[in-house]
């Protein structure tokens, strides 16, 4: 694979990332709105912890959603330092975001650490608005 194409993976892979966020972001969207709903009807145990649930997997898909995007970059850093010349631009970029050899796996809470705290400040919001009274 040559520069451009590293590139061009790498732009696919952030606008794909992108656009699944857009979802992720009318999904949260709609379990503030059932949040609500819960708290004004003074709902039940068991529609309390489906919207739970319902959170809990929009939170999950948000929290890969913010890894995936780092692993890409992390990816595209290290697919361009194995190339034998690259631009100066992209040495800069490899500079700024290597971190040596991809791992196996990719742990989503600790991938991107703004993500997980900008995500656990969202789950603290979800169920304080789901589990207590008004």
């Amino acid at each position: 694979m040559d520069e451009y194409q590293i590139w061009s993976n790498m732009n696919s892979g952030l606008i794909s990332n992108a656009i699944y966020f857009a979802g992720v972001a009318f999904l949260l969207w709609v379990a503030f709105r059932a949040a609500n709903q819960i708290r004004a009807e003074d709902a039940g145990v068991f529609n309390k912890t489906l919207v739970s649930l319902f959170s809990l997997g929009i939170i999950f898909n948000g929290l890969f959603t913010g890894a995936l995007a780092f692993n890409i970059v992390e990816g595209t850093a290290y697919s361009l330092s194995q190339l034998e010349s690259i631009s100066t631009f992209s040495q800069t970029f490899v500079d700024a975001y290597d971190v040596g050899a991809p791992e196996s796996g990719m742990n989503i809470f600790t991938a991107n650490p703004i993500n997980t705290g900008w995500w656990l400040v969202v789950t603290v919001m979800l169920f304080g608005r789901i589990w207590t009274k008004a």
